[in-house]
């Protein structure tokens, strides 16, 4: 029996409503493999040697200078230490719910290197809007025993005063010890140092270190000059325990630490990933206006009366 009219016309727009969805399906499916697969991989660790870039030995009061990664392990937090007012404290007073540590370490005395290191920290914490005290907390240690709180604090004084944030005196400490007691830190960090007598000076790398509010180490920073951007994310890293803002999740699911970059790069892995979430979901709205549109129009035309001479 011939097939009327309006049963033609809503089989031909079935038809062609199910190859559109077919074709957005697979489309979907294809962009989706793409933002999940298309840049893999992780990064490990990065460790610095103790050989020179040609691979020759370094000189003896080399050897054991450099920073090894502890990602993940524990600092001292018994550690003891006095403060640039010369009280005793411990290491683990500047540890509190919410708030990760910036650590570094430094000789008060030094000519040059630690110098351009906290100048290299205090750019990065300028232009960041955490302040020390507040969101954070900043702990400067000095590796040589031999140095008083009185150096501590004149050095403390004159970063206070150039960072010009309201505070942050609060927030960022300026510490002195004994030796044992800076090896543990310098040791569970993986931050190693060597005496030189014949110039009364201490080698070591440059480099600054984030730690969780728990005494967990997450981060390290290597350099002089350490980009706001790597420090704040570096900051949230180590912010366990506490609420991210929206910007701020968004900011840790785009970027990742490269350590091959020595800082944050925008980790394309996630950022294909929402933008094919994002391109899946639109296709869904789409096709389901067009699923509507032809379920409405496949009504009409099955309403329609029959026109004469089109039957059996």
């Amino acid at each position: 029996m011939p097939k009327s009219g309006a049963t033609e016309i809503a089989m031909k727009t079935s038809a062609s409503f199910r190859f559109r969805i077919l074709l957005g399906l697979v489309l979907a499916a294809v962009l989706s493999g793409r933002s999940a697969y298309a840049f893999g991989g992780s990064y490990d660790s990065r460790q610095q040697g103790t050989t020179g870039a040609d691979g020759q030995s370094l000189p003896a009061g080399l050897v054991d200078v450099g920073i090894e990664e502890h990602l993940g392990d524990q600092v001292p937090l018994d550690a003891k230490f006095k403060d640039e007012d010369g009280k005793d404290v411990v290491l683990g007073s500047y540890f509190q719910p919410g708030k990760p540590v910036l650590i570094n370490f430094a000789y008060y005395q030094c000519p040059m290197l630690c110098n351009l290191v906290l100048n290299g920290m205090l750019g990065g914490m300028r232009k960041i809007t955490w302040t020390p005290g507040k969101e954070y907390e900043v702990v400067t240690l000095s590796i040589d025993p031999r140095e008083t709180p009185e150096l501590a604090s004149a050095k403390k004084q004159t970063h206070i005063e150039s960072l010009g944030r309201p505070g942050a005196a609060a927030g960022w400490h300026f510490l002195t010890g004994e030796e044992k007691e800076i090896k543990r830190l310098a040791s569970a960090i993986g931050f190693k140092y060597q005496y030189m007598r014949n110039s009364n000076e201490f080698a070591h790398a440059a480099g600054i270190f984030t730690v969780s509010p728990t005494g967990k180490i997450s981060r390290y920073l290597y350099g002089v000059e350490f980009k706001h951007k790597d420090l704040r994310l570096a900051l949230l890293d180590a912010s366990e325990g506490r609420a991210l803002s929206i910007g701020e999740k968004i900011e840790m699911f785009c970027y990742r630490y490269d350590p091959n970059a020595k800082g944050y790069v925008l980790f394309a892995r996630n950022f294909m990933k929402g933008g094919g979430y994002l391109i899946m979901a639109g296709l869904f709205l789409f096709l389901g206006g067009l699923w509507r549109r032809e379920f409405k129009r496949g009504k009409i035309v099955a309403q329609r009366p029959v026109a004469a001479g089109t039957g059996a």
